[in-house]
């Protein structure tokens, strides 16, 4: 049997595991994704994936490596182009640098995007193949995918989706990309941290919802938080909407207003009067497991 070993980088944990081609996990291991900061971040990572293999006795039974990364990515799947999180992995080639340690094909891709993938498989969202579905995962940033007829929508540049850096009026403010006043900068958990900090300091930042879920500067991030959703689901009027990551899961998180605030700003009568949304539980393996149906799906497509 061949398996693909699924890799999620975050800024603070790798995640790694062995995936079967039904999504059966049959191995995983979390570890500090510190040594990817450094210049030997690709020799890190290389090094810690063949150890892997060797460890979990997975020799001549790879048949590829898939990696999620916080980043732009090319569209080949190979390339990174930023990571301002991670500055190791940032203007490298990873897909073919890394597949030099393994001798498989290695396929890189957003991290989002393989969080979609899994959530699409997970909740039998699109059996047909045929459906438009949007991902917006509120987390440290704020990600965004979006998957339409069968596939991920990647773009002539593969960088679709960068929600969180599309431009606010009003806002001056400098994002981590670089760019000034992305939505980034008001629509992240980035952002609610530093609301807790300065309105709420005597609050830990996991009751924030549960102590101020009613106070007019809380309800206003939860406001903003639909504009650029409700843009998103405006131009491409989707059959799903997910909405997931760490904020969202937060102890009281108001969802029925940040559902009301969506479907207010919407486009009456439609797409706003049947929206349909879905809220999935992520797990550690996650996007482990979505990079791997991703990986299993592309290699079916090189032997076509």
């Amino acid at each position: 049997m061949k398996y693909v070993i699924g890799i999620d980088i975050g800024g603070t944990n790798l995640r790694i595991g062995t995936v079967d081609a039904e999504g059966r996990l049959v191995n995983f291991e979390r570890k500090s994704s510190a040594s990817l900061v450094s210049e030997d971040a690709v020799k890190n990572l290389g090094s810690e994936v063949r150890s892997y293999i060797e460890r979990c006795g997975l020799k001549g039974q790879v048949a590829a490596v898939s990696v999620g990364v916080p980043s732009m990515v090319s569209k080949d799947k190979s390339f990174i182009y930023s990571t301002p999180n991670l500055k190791g992995l940032e203007n490298i080639d990873l897909g073919n640098l890394l597949k030099a340690y393994v001798n498989v094909p290695v396929f890189v891709d957003r991290d989002v995007n393989y969080l979609l993938v899994n959530d699409i498989k997970s909740h039998h969202l699109d059996p047909e193949r045929e459906r438009t579905i949007l991902g917006f995962y509120l987390g440290t940033g704020f990600g965004n995918a979006v998957y339409i007829n069968g596939q991920l929508h990647v773009g002539k540049n593969g960088v679709a989706g960068e929600l969180g850096h599309i431009p606010m009026y009003g806002i001056d403010e400098a994002c981590t990309c670089g760019n000034i006043g992305c939505s980034e900068t008001r629509c992240s958990g980035r952002y609610l941290r530093y609301l807790s900090d300065t309105c709420f300091p005597d609050t830990d930042i996991s009751e924030v919802f549960v102590k101020h879920g009613d106070d007019p500067r809380i309800l206003e991030y939860v406001d903003t938080l639909a504009i650029p959703m409700a843009a998103e689901i405006n131009i491409l009027d989707p059959d799903y909407v997910i909405m997931a990551g760490g904020v969202m899961t937060m102890k009281d998180f108001p969802m029925e207003r940040l559902i009301w605030a969506v479907k207010k700003r919407a486009r009456k009568p439609f797409p706003s009067e049947n929206l349909e949304f879905v809220f999935p539980e992520h797990t550690q393996d996650s996007g482990v497991i979505g990079g791997a149906y991703a990986a299993f799906d592309k290699l079916g497509k090189m032997e076509k």
